[in-house]
């Protein structure tokens, strides 16, 4: 599907790649983007949500489901983490369809104290954003001081682009797309197991220089549009295209 293992490490003492620590744009609240991740640990989990939401108590979630098609088994494992995490009040507000009530689902979106962004396929959790015309919607409630939260694909979207394949078995035709954009990294999540594969092929698609962040199971960080990264827990990894190949920051150091 996408290249296989060609990392080459960062030589020591050599400078890692990564943006340069600036204040958080006045007004905003970090996005907090979890890994997810197999296995589930339900309690680890419920202790992640808990970190990325301490800053409002007992808050009140919007929840968009469009990476998994609204599926409702996937909500009810999430609502079930999230009451044991103290959110009392959880709105699913329903987007992967036609014909959404669109009007409600913005007066959903806006009274929200969190919003929170499900895991699944990150292309089919943008195309519904994106055909429902929600991306500067969610964009300008950021910048507004909403507080979002993603998960596994959730997370990738409040990045700056994907990766995609017309042909999984051909590289030669993968491209690159637009997410919500909410941070301006590329970042992937616990796709440890298969060597960061499809976040390597987004840094070759992106060219010389270009940087993404890899969040393995478990872990948990904030971002916002000034491109600040805070690691809340665990490791991240550190990639970036140097002339081609792809090279990596040890322990990804340079993140706060």
């Amino acid at each position: 599907m996408s290249p296989g293992n060609d990392t080459q490490p960062v030589a020591d003492g050599a400078a890692a790649p990564a943006a340069v620590p600036t204040a958080v744009p006045e007004g905003e609240t970090p996005a907090i983007l979890l890994a997810g991740g197999r296995p589930r640990d339900e309690n680890k989990m419920t202790k992640l949500l808990s970190e990325a939401l301490k800053q409002t108590p007992n808050p009140s979630v919007a929840y968009i489901g469009t990476p998994n098609g609204d599926s409702t088994a996937f909500y009810a494992m999430i609502k079930l983490v999230m009451m044991k995490a103290g959110i009392k009040k959880i709105t699913f507000v329903r987007l992967a369809k036609e014909k959404p009530d669109l009007k409600k689902a913005k007066t959903s979106l806006e009274s929200a104290d969190a919003i929170f962004i499900s895991g699944g396929e990150v292309e089919d959790g943008m195309n519904w954003l994106k055909k429902h015309g929600l991306v500067q919607f969610l964009k300008e409630l950021y910048a507004g001081g909403k507080q979002f939260v993603g998960i596994s694909a959730g997370s990738i979207m409040l990045g700056s682009s994907w990766v995609k394949w017309e042909d999984e078995k051909d590289d030669s035709t993968a491209s690159l797309f637009d997410c919500l954009g909410i941070s301006p990294l590329i970042f992937d999540t616990h796709a440890e197991d298969e060597d960061w594969k499809e976040l390597k092929a987004a840094l070759r698609l992106m060219g010389g220089g270009a940087v993404g962040y890899g969040i393995p199971s478990g872990g948990l960080i904030s971002a916002d549009s000034a491109g600040n990264l805070v690691n809340l827990t665990g490791e991240v990894l550190v990639f970036r295209n140097d002339n081609g190949s792809i090279v990596r920051a040890e322990n990804g150091a340079n993140v706060t």
